[in-house]
């Protein structure tokens, strides 16, 4: 027998009509913001390649014209002026990223999402 009046115990609908939406909202979250870091994460690979094929001697020119090409060839777009090369003498070059990335979530509502990816 029930010890709690003859009622049972457990969720009810509202409830679970509740928890179906906050996980379909976390699913739609998931599914839009997914890409923009697997993005992410395919620069920082980029970055990190690139900066290890540099040569002390190249100028920032040339390497900004290399990545370029590769960010192209991944279909990664990001604006020039947000990245920066430096070069340290004869060590390593350094490329970083530094870049605002926006997700439309539904209607006027978007999620900003700031990357950093950089070399080394």
């Amino acid at each position: 027998m029930a010890e709690n009046g003859g009622r049972e115990a457990g969720i009810g609908l509202v409830g679970a009509i509740f928890w179906v939406v906050i996980l379909a909202m976390a699913v739609a979250l998931i599914v839009k913001a997914g890409p923009l870091y697997y993005d992410n994460y395919s620069l920082q690979n980029i970055l990190e390649d690139q900066a290890r094929h540099s040569t002390p001697g190249e100028s920032p020119q040339q390497i900004m014209s290399d990545l370029r090409d590769r960010l192209r060839v991944a279909m990664i777009h990001i604006r020039q002026r947000d990245i920066s090369i430096v070069q340290k003498g004869a060590g390593p070059v350094e490329i970083r990223a530094d870049y605002v990335r926006m997700v439309p979530l539904a209607g006027n509502v978007s999620l900003r999402i700031h990357f950093v990816a950089r070399s080394g």
